[in-house]
């Protein structure tokens, strides 16, 4: 998993599951076929929100109603993003978005395959929400991390179920850094 499906799937882990089945290009704008995704070479952040919301756009009428709180967290990220000092070096990507994303084939959430990954974690989200911490928490992959930290759901629960992660998934915290410097860069 690379620091672009990280952050798309911190924001709203069924994107990330469509982003991580696409084959990508590198192109002038976000273009989504339904096989493919170009992605272009704009400052990360930009990147982040513009394929997030290429893959939200790109859905059908009913996944699109099933995911439109979580267009609330890219939006909320990309709020967050523009109003620190990154903002100024991404604000025209963000007010040029319509221009930059084309969607030119529909894509659908694999549910079954969503609600199979969710089965292994949703255990342990249980007993994290609950106060406790697990010591099984250490053998989730990155992936696990991010679908748990998805799970939990309000932003407060997120941040706690992710600061429990941090703890104690070496794994989880080294993409957490990774993630931080691309943002940066």
């Amino acid at each position: 998993m690379d620091e672009l499906e990280f952050c798309v799937k911190s924001l709203s882990y069924p994107l990330g599951m469509l982003l991580e089945t696409l084959e990508r290009w590198r192109g002038e704008g976000v273009i989504v076929d339904g096989r493919g995704i170009t992605v272009p070479d704009v400052p990360f952040a930009a990147k982040c929100y513009l394929v997030s919301r290429a893959l939200f756009e790109s859905l059908d009428v009913v996944d699109g109603k099933r995911l439109a709180d979580d267009m609330s967290y890219v939006e909320d990220f990309i709020a967050r993003i523009l109003s620190s000092p990154l903002g100024k070096r991404i604000e025209d990507y963000v007010r040029r978005a319509d221009e930059m994303i084309s969607v030119r084939g529909r894509l659908n959430v694999n549910w079954l395959e969503f609600e199979r990954r969710s089965e292994r974690v949703k255990p342990l989200l249980e007993r994290v929400l609950s106060g406790e911490e697990p010591e099984e928490l250490d053998k989730l992959s990155v992936d696990e991390c991010l679908l748990m930290s998805y799970l939990a759901g309000s932003r407060k629960r997120r941040e706690l179920v992710n600061a429990v992660l941090g703890r104690h998934n070496r794994a989880f915290r080294e993409a957490v850094k990774a993630y931080f410097r691309a943002l940066r860069s």
